[in-house]
């Protein structure tokens, strides 16, 4: 695999524990994916690194509510923006949909961009929320990918949102070939979960 582009901007907006995320981008290139999709972006810095690993010409559709895990983040949006841009500028064909995942509207319009290879799942993090994305998005793509499967944080995320991935996980990964990335030793506890459908 070849090394991603790197981009200080969107690499310091980047939430994923860098081990897991390359165990992710590992599997993507190795599977060939040439259609991605990601639901919950924030800032775009998973986008990016995903983006930049898979060849130039391929499909990066983000899928994003424009607020961010736990409320709003300032300038989330306009970041996510400006590195959709970029991909467009460097030989990617990337699209922006702005919206709640949930909402008819939004899974229409990004269903004008599918079959996806590949899908990253990092959007609600309660257990019915990403059910519901998985539900709506997981059957367009042969590879979906959750984010946080090993939370070991307080329950709830800025007091606002339960974090209930890993409940979910638990109860889907063993219907499928799957394979989880989880390292604690940077004192995160995130982990991603990939499982072929």
């Amino acid at each position: 695999m070849g090394a991603a582009l790197m981009d200080p901007m969107y690499e310091t907006t980047l939430s994923q524990v860098d081990s897991e995320l390359m165990g992710l981008i590992d599997i993507l290139v190795r599977e060939k994916v040439t259609r991605f999709l990601e639901v919950g972006s924030r800032y775009g810095g998973s986008l990016w690194r995903i983006a930049n690993a898979l060849p130039k010409g391929s499909v990066i559709v983000s899928c994003d509510s424009g607020g961010g895990m736990g409320g709003n983040k300032p300038g989330a949006t306009d970041s996510l923006k400006a590195c959709i841009a970029r991909l467009n500028e460097i030989g990617y064909h990337a699209h922006l949909v702005v919206g709640d995942s949930q909402k008819d509207e939004t899974i229409a319009a990004v269903m004008k961009h599918r079959p996806f290879d590949a899908a990253f799942i990092d959007a609600d993090h309660e257990y019915k929320g990403v059910k519901r994305d998985w539900e709506n998005y997981g059957p367009h793509a042969r590879i979906v990918a959750f984010h946080d499967i090993g939370w070991k944080k307080p329950e709830r995320y800025l007091q606002s949102k339960l974090v209930e991935v890993p409940e979910f996980w638990r109860d889907i990964k063993g219907q499928f070939r799957h394979k989880e990335f989880i390292d604690y030793s940077t004192g995160k506890t995130m982990g991603i979960g990939v499982i072929w459908r």
